[in-house]
């Protein structure tokens, strides 16, 4: 049994990191991506200074250092994958040092099991896993010093220190190191000559911190490092981390006695890991919201303009969520497919098209990539410089400053677009992106026959107009009459009637598409003007003065008997007609 157990203890490490790995490499990748795109690192060190001066800072600019892997989901899983088996290991470290014995190390899995919890919410952040590295780190070394005099210096030097570094861990250092100073001293004067200072000191870093910075909620620096990202709220998941980092070294001391005996230890720990890891993987299971993982991913898709794998994404499991629709009629759209193929997917009207702007740092995200690739130049950049200022902690995004750079270049603002690129010119990621754009400053010609830039600024709004979330027909209608071969603006703009359900203006708008020259009227068109047309005419199929296919003409004729024939028309007809333009008008709201 021993060496089954000792197999076992040596194992389960490797195979944590494993389930980290896969999970968030495979389960929460964009989870990964949303983190990296409300972030900027850059490499000066005026950077550096910025978040230095400030208690956690040190664990602040780790952390957005490693965030800027997250670009590429798989190298960030695999950070937090070592980054949260660094933490079981010191734990388990300090816990030997405190009480050794084998029987509690699944209990070293506690902590990052749940932090890993933690990092299901996408607004915890990973400085915090670095801020408690860091303590761990400093509370192992404490254990290295022999002398009762050394360690005393050691942890009243080291609080501010920590403090300074990891913010508000220091904590549960301190209190680490007084309890096992408690544990091995019996001199109550000694336990004494540690702890009193020890805890003055700690007290007094807290307020010296709020006279320093007086802007600082005290809360706010108590926690130091931003463990979440909105920083006026202090959620109770930091506290019971830092709880458990400081008791469970403590854990064999509370083992019932049974579990102390060599012959029961094996058999406990084999036990204790298994109800552990059961647990964990239900409470991760539990905490897991891939509602919004898809909503990540589509907007992903869109930002690197993958629109191949947001439509794939689609047709495996059709999204409903107006953001995720929102992605994926842009992709269908970008790829030629909306006007034929948009109804084949769940619809919910249109705010599915172009989302309502909202003051936060999110939706305006999705919107402006909208409003960006119809040619909407200036409101792409108003809802790119919306979205960052809306950052509740007031860090800058690599993806707002990459797209300023863009829109800025698009409209001949180049000292602008100048200030934007030489920023990216100092990240790791967008640094030769920047330089590839930054030659392209001033040159008209390269700028016009650029495949992307070129057509937005052939396409871009040439003239004022009042911008207006109540009327995007008109706002499409005015972009596409300043250029009537600017099919993105026509499909929009019909799509907008047709989900809206405004017959009217669609009959109206139709024909503003002819200089476009399809191959064939698109299927959503063509059941939209069938219907409209069958509304005042008898013998619609015959008279129908559009080119309309003979399948259409038998689909509408199958979709109108099931309708007035059927007791409960929506059931029958959601089988085969669900994908029809006709099923929308009727039954979605």
């Amino acid at each position: 049994m021993n060496k089954v157990f000792d197999h076992f203890r040596k194992t389960l490490p490797w195979l944590f990191g494993l389930a980290v790995f896969l999970f968030f490499g495979l389960v929460y990748p964009h989870h990964l991506h949303y983190h990296e795109q409300f972030q900027l690192f850059l490499t000066t060190g005026d950077y550096f200074m910025d978040l230095a001066v400030k208690p956690g800072g040190i664990a602040d600019y780790l952390g957005a250092f490693i965030t800027q892997f997250f670009l590429f989901s798989w190298a960030g899983a695999a950070m937090l994958s070592v980054l949260l088996m660094l933490l079981q290991r010191l734990i388990f470290s300090v816990g030997n040092h405190v009480y050794p014995f084998r029987s509690w190390f699944a209990l070293s899995f506690i902590p990052p099991i749940f932090y890993w919890i933690l990092l299901c919410n996408e607004n915890f952040m990973p400085a915090g896993i670095i801020s408690v590295l860091i303590t761990l780190g400093a509370w192992k070394i404490y254990f290295n010093l022999k002398t009762l005099p050394a360690r005393y210096v050691y942890v009243m030097a080291m609080i501010p220190v920590i403090y300074w570094m990891a913010g508000g861990s220091v904590i549960f250092f301190a209190l680490g190191c007084l309890a096992v100073e408690w544990i091995r001293e019996h001199s109550l004067k000694k336990k004494l000559i540690v702890t009193l200072p020890s805890l003055v000191i700690l007290a007094g870093i807290f307020f010296l911190a709020k006279a320093l910075l007086p802007q600082y909620p005290f809360f706010r620096l108590v926690y130091g490092t931003d463990f979440f990202r909105f920083p006026v709220l202090y959620p109770s998941g930091v506290w019971v981390m830092w709880i458990m980092c400081l008791i469970i070294p403590f854990s064999g001391f509370l083992l019932p006695s049974r579990f102390r005996k060599e012959k029961n230890a094996s058999l406990a720990g084999i036990l204790l890991s298994l109800g552990i890891f059961c647990l964990g993987s239900y409470m991760v299971a539990v905490n897991t919201e891939i509602s919004k993982e898809d909503i990540m991913a589509y907007d992903h898709y869109v930002r690197m303009q993958q629109w191949e794998k947001a439509i794939a994404k689609a047709d495996r499991k059709t999204p409903s969520s107006p953001l995720s629709v929102a992605c994926l009629n842009l992709s269908l759209c970008k790829s030629g497919m909306m006007s034929d193929n948009m109804f084949h997917y769940y619809q919910n009207g249109p705010e599915g098209l172009i989302p309502t702007f909202v003051r936060d740092f999110t939706i305006p995200m999705i919107s402006g990539e909208v409003y960006y690739h119809l040619g909407f130049i200036n409101t792409a950049q108003r809802f790119a410089f919306e979205a960052m200022e809306s950052l509740p902690n007031y860090w800058k995004s690599g993806r707002s400053v990459k797209r300023l750079a863009e829109t800025n270049l698009i409209n001949g603002q180049y000292e602008a677009a100048r200030k934007y690129l030489i920023i990216l010119q100092h990240t790791f990621f967008y640094k030769a992106w920047a330089n590839y754009v930054i030659g392209f400053l001033e040159d008209e010609e390269g700028i016009n026959s650029h495949p992307e830039w070129g057509t937005l600024r052939k396409h871009r709004t040439k003239t004022d107009f009042f911008d207006s979330e109540q009327e995007k027909d008109m706002m499409l209608g005015i972009l596409l009459q300043q250029d009537m071969t600017h099919y993105m603006a026509y499909e929009y703009l019909l799509a907008y009637c047709l989900l809206t359900k405004d017959l009217k203006r669609f009959e109206e708008y139709f024909p503003l598409g002819m200089e476009l020259r399809y191959a064939r009227l698109p299927v959503s068109y063509q059941e939209a003007l069938l219907y409209i047309w069958s509304l005042t005419h008898e013998d619609p199929f015959r008279t129908v003065p559009y080119p309309i296919s003979e399948a259409v003409m038998q689909n509408l004729a199958t979709y109108q008997n099931l309708y007035l024939n059927s007791s409960n028309p929506e059931e029958v007809l959601k089988k085969n007609h669900s994908g029809t333009y006709w099923y929308y008008l009727h039954f979605r709201q």
